[in-house]
């Protein structure tokens, strides 16, 4: 009856190991996707292995463990947004727009605007406005040609960068 305890323990025991080293029963544990020509395996691959230990390095420099922090990129997310308050049309050749800075330092922003008709494209035009941060404005964007206005059906944003 021991005997019978001890293989099951060891079974349960190798069985533990396995999955968390990454093998598996099936062949597909953690490192069986591999990158390039070569054929998955049962245990990590180089590449990862040392993403993981680079991941987890900084819990054995000495600076007190934990993971570092990634820095912020600058494809965080555009500088402010912008929405149509009121758009151009006839008798009104501008658009009225609202633009809401999105960080935390004074910005020039460009907002494009472009003027669309039941035919496409009436005009483009870009307002710059300088934003301090987190600050909300209203602006005009203008139509250079004031006599197309009665063929804008409506006033479409371009992406602020």
């Amino acid at each position: 009856m021991v005997a019978g305890r001890r293989i099951r323990l060891t079974a349960v025991l190798v069985g533990v190991v396995f999955a968390l080293t990454g093998f598996s029963s099936s062949g597909h544990g953690h490192g069986s996707k591999s990158s390039g020509s070569g054929s998955g395996g049962g245990c990590s691959s180089s590449k990862k292995r040392s993403s993981y230990d680079s991941n987890n390095s900084s819990t054995n420099n000495g600076n007190g463990g934990g993971k570092s922090t990634p820095s912020p990129s600058k494809s965080a997310g555009p500088p402010a947004h912008a929405q149509v308050v009121t758009c151009a049309g006839p008798g009104s050749p501008k658009a009225v727009l609202k633009v809401t800075s999105d960080v935390d330092t004074t910005r020039l922003i460009d907002v494009p605007v472009v003027f669309q008709g039941a035919s496409g494209v009436v005009e483009r035009t870009s307002v710059r406005v300088s934003l301090k941060a987190r600050e909300t404005q209203t602006v005009t964007a203008a139509m250079v040609q004031k006599d197309k206005a009665a063929e804008v059906t409506s006033c479409l944003l371009g992406a602020i960068n």
